[in-house]
């Protein structure tokens, strides 16, 4: 398959698109606009079985690439990434020999990739037998609607409105630096999602949109069901999005405005352990454990949400130093001190958020609080480990090992911390799922 399109940002989202249904495919990135080649098609070959042209700014100019590209003998389907401009007359493009048009600005990963599977098929290569969607993933059929419904932003006052492929807004949930998140509806079923957009990620930043398919990479392996699901992935505008199932049972914080009791709160961290045993299986970090990130299902079990930080084990997370202007990747208030002190991260940093969540459950507050970022993380770090309240005494020693200042003094897995905790359950509570 070749990627044409000037934006490397782009052309690398696209490969990671691709790869996550045909994790086979060989993929050449192709910058139409470099100085060995001017104006796409004139020095690359047509041997492959699909080409994605983007790069095109008006119909004159994807007429005449279309037409250098199919005046070469066997030339692959062409699939043109065009602006809505283009896309809304498709009719001229695909008689000049384009095979289908899509549109580049509200691209759908779904819609892409079953474009890629039925062009290779029309190229006689098989590849309409591989499966478009992966194993596990529940995608419906009615993916590839052509519809767009428009989703507000507002960025430093300024409201903008971008179109993401196949869902109407419903209403806004969350805006924050890192992603404004949706709450929505496919066009043509009663499905709800939750549309996450990274308006912090946008293409332009290559390490951003590195990181970025790094993640999805990694978390597209995953089959927990601890872990949220994800419909669909794709650009808007600029930025890219993902399309996650709707928890209706809401998150963590959302129960703690109730008081939830010590055998409850016990059983939570126990499902937390289950969804952080996946996540780390998988060479991940969350990096931001928080009750804002823990969800729940219809029947009550755990699941984990929020990957925008996650980062693969033994790395640091750039930026997380506290002395870079109180600045931190992560809430202040559940950092572990080595993710505040900028430090490579693994497993237990995670058991150790895992650990303040836990405190807070158990008696209404935070562990360590303070006027600034700097200053909570500083107390993460230097700090004594909170003593819980005579009632719940017992629950130390568990407390303290999750809390260890040192990594290595902590619980070294999901699993061993799932063990401990269990010994404090109620019998007829105890999940032997790890």
């Amino acid at each position: 398959i070749s990627i044409i399109d000037g934006s490397a940002g782009l052309r690398m989202l696209l490969t990671s698109f691709i790869r996550t249904r045909f994790p086979d495919a060989e993929i050449e990135e192709i910058d139409p606009f470099s100085q060995t080649m001017r104006g796409a098609g004139f020095l690359f070959g047509t041997s492959g079985d699909v080409i994605i042209l983007g790069g095109l700014g008006t119909r004159k100019e994807a007429l005449d690439a279309i037409a250098r590209l199919t005046g070469r003998e066997q030339c692959p389907p062409i699939i043109v990434l065009g602006a809505k401009e283009l896309t809304q007359q498709p009719d001229e493009l695909i008689a000049a020999g384009a095979f289908d048009v899509l549109r580049k600005d509200a691209l759908s990963s779904v819609r892409l990739c079953r474009c890629v599977a039925r062009a290779a098929a029309a190229r006689g290569t098989g590849a309409s037998n591989s499966p478009t969607i992966a194993a596990g993933e529940s995608v419906p059929e009615y993916a590839n609607a052509a519809n767009f419904g428009d989703f507000a932003l507002v960025t430093q006052g300024d409201r903008t409105v971008v179109e993401i492929d196949g869902y109407r807004c419903l209403s806004t949930l969350t805006s924050g630096t890192l992603a404004d998140v949706f709450f929505a509806e496919h066009f043509d079923a009663d499905d709800k999602v939750v549309i996450k957009l990274l308006t912090a990620s946008p293409l332009g930043n290559m390490d951003a949109v590195g990181a970025i398919c790094a993640r999805q990479k990694l978390l597209d392996g995953c089959q927990s069901p601890h872990i949220v699901s994800t419909f669909d992935t794709g650009v808007t505008s600029g930025f890219s999005y993902v399309v996650m199932e709707y928890l209706a049972q809401g998150d963590l914080r959302r129960r703690m405005k109730n008081t939830v009791d010590t055998a409850s709160s016990l059983a939570i961290m126990a499902g937390l352990f289950d969804a952080l045993h996946a996540l780390h299986a998988m060479g991940l970090v969350h990096a931001d454990i928080k009750p804002e990130s823990i969800f729940f299902r219809q029947d009550g079990s755990v699941v984990l949400i929020d990957f925008d930080i996650a980062t693969p084990t033994g790395h640091c997370l750039t930026g997380s130093k506290a002395a870079e202007g109180g600045k931190v990747l992560g809430t202040p208030a559940y950092v572990s001190p080595e993710q505040g002190a900028g430090l490579p991260i693994a497993a237990t940093a995670d058991i150790y958020s895992a650990g303040i969540v836990l405190i807070e459950l158990l008696t209404g507050e935070v562990a360590f609080s303070g006027d600034t970022p700097a200053q909570v993380i500083f107390r993460h770090i230097h700090d004594e480990i909170p003593l819980l309240p005579l009632r719940i005494r017992y629950l130390q020693p568990l407390i303290d090992q999750m809390l260890a200042k040192q990594p290595s003094d902590r619980f070294q897995s999901a699993a061993a911390a799932k063990r401990a905790l269990q010994t404090f359950l109620p019998v007829q509570s105890r999940d032997g799922g790890l």
